[in-house]
């Protein structure tokens, strides 16, 4: 069963509601903040996942990450409310929930319905994100020195959609700051997503804001689509060039180039809210996770997610389950028939299913029941992905594995790209289950 549940308590006062998604680092949950009196909040927690809570890199990466985005203050930025550890389940982020969904889901729905985000839109969600950028990489510390923040990983799961069409950028999970922790995994490619990196990024050289104007100009023209218009093309293009040199001075002078090149209407938020309604509302579904409980969100991961995190996979099944409700036997000349009948057929059985023969003789034998188990087949793409059951490692994709009956958590993840994918796999007796994980994204 997973480490956490819902209705659980973290850091004295947050409870538990449910789980959004999996990253590099580890689990993003919906919680609810439980204050003095009738004060209640809805917040998002960031937390590592159960079998990687020792892993000191790992915690020095959500440490910084609290650190910086706890110093960085702007209405697009989603906002870092606590930092706790939790003597039990280490260390927790604790972020402000924004009630929507991500540009990626958006997109990605859009697309399916043959619908293109209007370009003064598109432009709109850039020069909102450009100006967030621009209050990062201007950021000052305490000390009033200059923090040195890059976000590194400016992406559409990145961007956040709200359902009145408010726009914040979040995860600052790879970020680059003065006073960081150095916790690059030796072997590891560059941090970030290979379809937004820079040049000078994606060949592993030192990266400065002109890296996230770079990856901003290739959000904005993913989101308004081939075509956009040439004023939006140019502002994209010089955003985009080559050598860092050669793109905008500032991310706050991108927002002026996009807002000057698609004008935006008189209430952007109110038009981005009312297309969003219009043409992806799935992506605003509401749900009970409980009779009677409180509607969260069934849209993907709102703020705090981490990057290339997904909803929970689902798992089918092959076939239904075969003598599940066998009663034991219940005299001694019971077993030893029953044994001899086995021992006959154990050579077909053994050839269809070995580990189901086996089990059955085993149980004959001794006098009980067989042992209720299923088969989990797990592979990937790339291959040699870590599979983790119930925080146990278990091996690596392709990968089958023998599990019994009941709920299973299951993790796959490639550790050196930071790419993980989860699923809760409900296995029943003599049954084969399949999970395919496309980490590639």
């Amino acid at each position: 069963m997973p480490d956490l549940q819902p209705g659980e308590r973290i850091g004295g006062r947050y409870v538990l509601q449910e789980l959004l998604g999996i990253g590099g680092m580890g689990e993003v949950w919906l919680a609810e903040l439980i204050g003095a009196g009738a004060f209640r909040r809805r917040v998002v927690l960031k937390l590592l996942a159960p079998e990687r809570r020792g892993d000191p890199r790992l915690a020095a990466m959500l440490a910084d990450e609290a650190r910086v985005v706890g110093m960085l203050h702007h209405p697009a930025i989603v906002g870092a409310l606590d930092y706790v550890e939790d003597e039990e389940h280490g260390p927790v982020f604790v972020l402000d929930f924004v009630d929507g969904t991500s540009l990626r889901n958006v997109l990605k729905l859009a697309r399916r319905d043959a619908a293109v985000m209007p370009e003064t839109l598109a432009a709109h969600i850039g020069s909102q994100v450009a100006h967030a950028l621009h209050a990062a990489h201007t950021a000052v510390g305490r000390d009033g020195h200059p923090l040195g923040v890059v976000h590194r990983d400016v992406a559409p799961d990145n961007v956040l959609l709200s359902r009145t069409g408010a726009v914040y950028l979040g995860d600052f999970g790879v970020a680059r700051a003065e006073g960081n922790a150095d916790v690059t995994q030796p072997g590891a490619g560059p941090k970030g997503k290979r379809g937004y990196m820079a040049p000078e990024q994606a060949m592993g050289r030192k990266v400065g804001p002109a890296a996230d104007i770079f990856a901003l100009g290739r959000v904005v023209a993913e989101a308004a689509d081939v075509g956009c218009g040439a004023q939006l093309r140019k502002v994209l293009e010089k955003a985009t060039a080559e050598r860092p040199s050669d793109r905008y001075a500032s991310a706050s002078e991108m927002a002026v180039a996009l807002l000057r090149a698609c004008p935006p209407p008189t209430d952007p938020d109110r038009e981005l809210a009312r297309w969003l309604g219009e043409y992806v509302p799935e992506a605003l579904v509401w749900r009970q996770t409980s009779p009677g409980g409180d509607a969260v969100r069934s849209s993907p991961p709102p703020a705090g997610r981490a990057s290339g995190s997904h909803p929970r996979l689902a798992v089918g099944e092959v076939q239904k389950p075969l003598f599940a409700a066998m009663p034991p036997p219940s005299r001694k000349w019971l077993r030893v028939g029953l044994a001899l009948l086995l021992l006959l057929g154990v050579g077909f059985v053994a050839v269809a299913a070995p580990r189901r023969a086996a089990r059955l003789l085993s149980s004959a034998l001794a006098g009980s029941p067989p042992a209720a188990h299923g088969v989990l087949k797990v592979t990937s793409r790339p291959d040699e992905a870590e599979v983790y059951v119930d925080g146990t490692l278990r091996g690596s994709t392709p990968l089958s594995i023998d599990l019994s009956v009941g709920a299973h958590a299951v993790r796959v993840g490639a550790p050196r790209i930071e790419h993980w994918r989860a699923a809760d796999v409900n296995v029943k007796d003599n049954t084969e289950h399949h999970l395919d994980v496309d980490l590639s994204e």
